[in-house]
């Protein structure tokens, strides 16, 4: 039997959305959040309302919180109100709908900061340490910051209203699920190391609301050669053991 089974999807319209909600109808009811009408069934909220949401999450057991600007060059404004406030909102809207699990899209750029070469999408080659969840964070971008606010208020939360939360620091799944359209640019080694595919993003978020926990951090990437992360304890807390490898596709 599914831990949680009434599972709601904000952010669905994005990359990684429409895959979650795509591969996890087969085992859970799931309801798609979006800011619009999209061209699949959705319940339209703004994440600004906290009032519509806490209705919007009314019978909503487990929450994929993917909703934000999802851009690492993206300037304050941007991410304080979209990723910052609208988190907050999120989070106090669930404790007032009684949503019993927060399951967090954090970001790989939260630790990026370690390996990253000129911008946040590349990777210094010469780095290949790979980086444990006790290793210090290192953001490299705005963005990365408004994700350790949400993996933050995620422990205050879990403290102190017994929300729990896993926090995914997912890698880089693009629409194409093929690393190598990256072959070639300046994006190639961070791809490599990072690259998320469809199958194991989706095996990752079923083990996130299945798994037993309070509080828990994962690194959520592929099991790619080149990787920078360590997943040793990812696969022992959150038991996700990813199957594909960029290097494949090279």
């Amino acid at each position: 039997m599914a831990r949680y089974k009434h599972i709601g999807v904000t952010g669905a319209n994005g990359k990684v959305g429409r895959v979650l909600v795509d591969g996890l109808r087969d085992e859970y009811d799931v309801t798609a959040l979006t800011r619009r009408e999209v061209d699949f069934p959705s319940t339209v909220v703004s994440l600004s309302d906290r009032e519509a949401l806490a209705e919007a999450l009314s019978g909503i057991e487990a929450l994929i919180h993917l909703g934000a600007d999802p851009s690492p060059t993206s300037g304050w404004e941007s991410i304080r109100d979209n990723n910052i406030d609208a988190t907050y909102n999120v989070f106090d809207a669930c404790v007032t709908a009684g949503v019993k699990r927060m399951i967090f899209a954090s970001t790989n750029h939260t630790m990026h900061g370690h390996t990253i070469k000129t911008t946040p999408e590349t990777l210094d080659p010469a780095k290949t340490v790979q980086r444990k969840l006790t290793d210090p964070v290192n953001p490299d971008s705005l963005y990365a910051v408004s994700k350790l606010f949400g993996e933050q208020i995620g422990k205050l939360y879990s403290e102190q209203h017994g929300l729990e939360f896993v926090g995914m620091r997912i890698g880089w799944m693009i629409a194409e699920n093929d690393p190598s359209t990256k072959k070639g640019t300046s994006a190639e080694d961070y791809m490599r190391a990072m690259w998320l595919s469809h199958r194991d993003c989706i095996a990752a978020h079923k083990r996130a609301i299945e798994v037993d926990t309070l509080y828990l951090l994962a690194y959520v990437v592929s099991n790619n050669d080149r990787r920078v992360f360590d997943l040793e304890e990812t696969e022992e807390t959150l038991g996700y053991k990813p199957v594909d490898n960029s290097e494949a596709y090279w």
